[in-house]
């Protein structure tokens, strides 16, 4: 028992048992809460892409790492709130592993609190359990950065290629990962400047460290060209295969034309796509400042401790110690150069981008817990008890916020408007019994099963045309009104229409009617109310609410 415990002593076992509860976590209710407006729009793509057999890159559902791997999991799990999560949660409840990687730079209680913080910290934890992209980029970029520099400190090549493969995997899941190259050269540059700020102390000079960091770098890359090069075609074998277009790509060795036309349409022809989706989105068109005010105010409330913890670690390292080591000082530039930037370029101020601030932050947080770890320690050891029960009331204290607010916004209020984690287009109220009870509708049901009623939601060509990626022929008409339950209803195969007219819900008499309760008193008057239930549920967190018209007899 004495040596399985000493086994403990060391990191690994440690994050081993943090990440099978890191999984736990994601995993448990992982379908419970009914799927956010861009959860709903982007599954429902992919269920049509399932159908139809064609992809293409379109940047409004971003990259194409969860349409391909998503329509995978699908086919063999089938299609659910659940399988639809289950990739970002499995990738998010791995990610307090990635502290493992950088045990070179940090000592073995840094390493496990590091771990901790990517486990259990709120916004990681919450859009775990959300079918985005964004934690999947922060996760993937944490990781690049951890095998790279295990590629420096061990010399083997593995570890470059490695760390370039999820590098190149970010790329496929959402286009802000061009952001993080930029932040990391800012970053860099900071902890360069920091080198040569303090070289004026020294009699050698600023010019001549530079002379000499320059020298050494090029020195140390000289082994590593070749490899470097293989690095570089494997990003590009990863980002073509992804974003090559199908089925066109099934056919792409089939002679030099079809190779080059495929090649060109997955590289500049996405990037033609997103730079001209970017560029008429309106991203700029925000006061920066009221962003920034809105993200600091959220980070404030969900990661309060990482804040905290990441301030006291960067300070302690910078002024506490004789050699500062860089990657402290360069993930706290890097958290804080995302804030900044995100405040720029976002066009919508979501808990989403938390994810990218916290990740980062999470490692000089990390050095500031283990700090106060070792200060209760000492004086634990020199029998200082005031020290002691300070410094265990502070840990106390923090595992407390982290864990209440991570059960709070996760769990007791994943759809609630006071979770500052929440985004505006997530549906409120407990709405999977009526969905429930429109899946026996339409298994059991012959004829219209769900009834739109409203000039928002209305299409003309519901029952004679699927829509497509591009919408095209007024496919979307009405359809995004109604996200996200067109993704729960074409799960269930269930047969929508909708209509302006009242007579056609006399009529139709559909076991199913949806209206926004503006509208619900034209429905009250046109169908026999006394044989349905009404359900009504918010259908974002501000304005209009839903009312779901259940004939009782129906499920």
């Amino acid at each position: 028992m004495e040596q399985r415990l000493r086994r403990f002593r060391r990191p690994l076992p440690v994050l081993l048992v943090v990440t099978a509860l890191a999984l736990l976590a994601r995993l448990v209710a992982l379908g419970s809460r009914v799927a956010h407006q861009d959860e709903g729009r982007v599954a429902d793509w992919i269920l049509h892409y399932m159908t139809v057999g064609q992809w293409e890159y379109r940047p409004i559902i971003h990259g194409p790492f969860l349409p391909h791997v998503n329509g995978v999991v699908f086919d063999l799990l089938g299609a659910s709130d659940f399988s639809a999560r289950l990739v970002v949660a499995l990738i998010g409840g791995l990610l307090p592993l990635a502290a493992y990687l950088y045990r070179d730079h940090l000592d073995d209680v840094e390493v496990v609190a590091f771990g901790l913080l990517l486990a259990a910290s709120p916004a990681l934890l919450y859009y775990s359990r959300f079918m985005r992209n964004d934690l999947m980029v922060a996760a993937c970029m944490l990781g690049a950065l951890g095998f790279w520099l295990r590629a420096r400190a061990s010399g083997r090549t593995r570890h470059l290629y490695a760390g370039t493969f999820v590098f190149a995997l970010a790329f496929t899941m959402k286009e802000n990962a061009l952001l993080y190259p930029v932040a990391w050269l800012g970053a860099l540059a900071l902890v360069v400047d920091r080198r040569l700020l303090l070289a004026r102390l020294v009699a050698d000079g600023p010019g001549r460290v530079a002379l000499t960091l320059a020298r050494e770098t090029a020195r140390g890359l000289r082994p590593w060209l070749l490899p470097l090069g293989v690095a570089l075609c494997e990003w590009l074998l990863v980002v073509v295969a992804f974003y090559a277009p199908l089925p066109e790509a099934y056919g792409m060795f089939s002679g030099l034309d079809a190779f080059t036309a495929v090649l060109h349409t997955a590289t500049v022809g996405t990037w033609t796509a997103f730079a001209g989706t970017w560029a008429h989105s309106g991203m700029s068109e925000h006061s920066t400042v009221a962003f920034l005010g809105r993200f600091a105010k959220m980070l404030a409330l969900t990661a309060t401790v990482t804040l905290g913890f990441a301030v006291v670690g960067f300070l302690r390292e910078r002024y506490g110690r004789d050699d500062p080591r860089d990657i402290v000082e360069f993930c706290f530039y890097w958290g804080v150069a995302s804030v900044l930037g995100y405040a720029i370029v976002t066009d919508i101020m979501a808990g989403w981008l938390a994810t990218h601030v916290v990740a980062p932050l999470a490692l000089p947080a990390a050095v500031g817990l283990a700090w106060v770890y070792r200060v209760g320690k000492r004086g634990h050891a020199s029998g200082d008890a005031l020290l002691f029960r300070v410094a265990a009331a502070v840990l106390l204290l923090s595992a407390a916020g982290v864990g209440g607010t991570a059960a709070y916004t996760s769990y007791a209020a994943p759809q609630d408007r006071a979770n500052p984690l929440v985004q505006y287009a997530q549906p409120g109220g407990d709405v999977k019994p009526t969905l429930a009870d429109i899946e026996a509708v339409a298994d059991e049901h012959s004829g219209i099963d769900v009834l739109f009623y409203g000039s928002e939601f209305y299409n003309a060509n519901d029952l004679t045309q699927v829509p497509t990626l591009n919408g095209s022929s007024g496919g979307y008409d009405g359809w995004f009104a109604r996200l996200p339950y067109p993704w729960y209803f074409d799960q269930y195969d269930a047969r929508v229409a909708s209509t302006t007219r009242t007579e056609t819900l006399a009529e139709q008499d559909p076991p199913v009617v949806i209206a926004l309760d503006g509208d619900a008193d034209e429905v009250r008057e046109a169908i026999d109310a006394s044989q349905y239930t009404e359900r009504t549920y918010p259908r974002y967190l501000h304005g209009d609410r839903l009312v779901f018209f259940v004939r009782e007899d129906a499920p």
